[in-house]
């Protein structure tokens, strides 16, 4: 399986989401954990508090208007339970970017072991700094459109 392959299955797993509300990092997750669908047995206070005490450690954007928050330690234990969850902010929001600017668009890591996470963060972080790639996210796509422009940046 290519890199590409991995990253849409992963976010068609997760799932793609519009419109999360908040006006903090914490108010964004508490809105976005109980939108989203989770792996069974997946606790949603644990999911919560993980985002939260990951980001008070530091913050979890990238720049460009995009974070990837994740818990610090796993919290599905199966490579099959891994996701992504892509979910695109009703307003950007303060997450203290390195870069200065607000952040519209999450992309919530969900992985089974530090090796997995570190392989999905890598992969994320070379999109991320394409621009094509940062042009298409700002108009928000589907998971069919993302899986589709991924595939374009890693065939």
């Amino acid at each position: 399986m290519n890199d590409g392959d991995r990253l849409s299955g992963l976010i068609r797993s997760g799932g793609v989401y519009y419109n999360v509300g908040g006006n903090t990092p914490e108010e964004v997750f508490a809105e976005l954990v109980a939108q989203i669908e989770v792996a069974p047995g997946l606790d949603r206070s644990a999911l919560l508090s993980g985002l939260v005490e990951r980001e008070r450690l530091m913050t979890t954007s990238v720049g460009h208007g995009i974070a990837l928050p994740h818990p610090r330690t796993p919290l599905v234990s199966r490579p099959e339970d891994e996701r992504i969850f892509v979910c695109y902010l009703d307003k950007a929001v303060n997450f203290d970017a390195m870069d200065g600017g607000p952040v519209y668009a999450l992309f919530v890591i969900l992985s089974a072991d530090p090796k997995s996470h570190l392989g999905i963060l890598s992969r994320l972080s070379w999109l991320f700094q394409q621009e094509g790639f940062r042009e298409v996210l700002r108009k928000k796509p589907d998971s069919a459109e993302l899986a589709n422009v991924i595939q374009r940046y890693y065939s």
